[in-house]
């Protein structure tokens, strides 16, 4: 019986992380990594900001290190509404959406001994699941300061040996 990598845990974040914050820049929103970024900072006082949530990586060794992994990824974005057309925020959930439906690299990102950033795998979404990538509404959340929020959620798995 083989052990997970121990540094499977932050790759994987770290990755999936630039592979969003690529995709946030662009719509453009800042992007608060959950555990990472500090939350009072002024990421969380803008206007609208996107939090990335990663859960996992649940581990199951299939055979002798061969290891199969699930992630779930949680994007919440939140607007304080006004001034801005309302089909943006929804257009927002698209992009991100779109980039939550293919394949995400992860690279051996870190300072390291073994961070050299090379590609170590891809998360796919889960081909078990019909659902793997799900955008959520929830509307407005709080009506005195006007802020809605919408999550883009996914669950994808990758396979490793170590």
């Amino acid at each position: 019986m083989s052990l997970p990598d121990a540094n499977w845990p932050r790759w994987i974040l770290a990755s999936v992380a630039d592979h969003f914050k690529t995709t946030v820049d662009a719509l453009p929103l800042p992007l608060l990594v959950e555990g990472i970024d500090d939350r009072e900072a002024e990421k969380m006082r803008a206007a609208s900001h996107v939090e990335l949530r990663l859960h996992g990586p649940e581990t199951k060794e299939i055979s002798n290190g061969y290891f199969r992994l699930f992630v779930e990824i949680n994007l919440l974005l939140t607007e304080f509404m006004g001034g801005n057309n309302a089909y943006d925020f929804i257009q927002h959930c698209g992009q991100i959406q779109t980039s939550a439906s293919g394949v995400i690299p992860v690279y051996r990102y870190g300072l390291g001994a073994d961070d050299d950033e090379s590609l170590v795998g891809c998360l796919e979404p889960d081909p078990t699941r019909s659902e793997a990538i799900t955008v959520f509404h929830f509307g407005e959340i709080d009506r005195v300061r006007h802020i809605r929020q919408s999550a883009v959620d996914g669950r994808y798995r990758m396979f490793l040996y170590n």
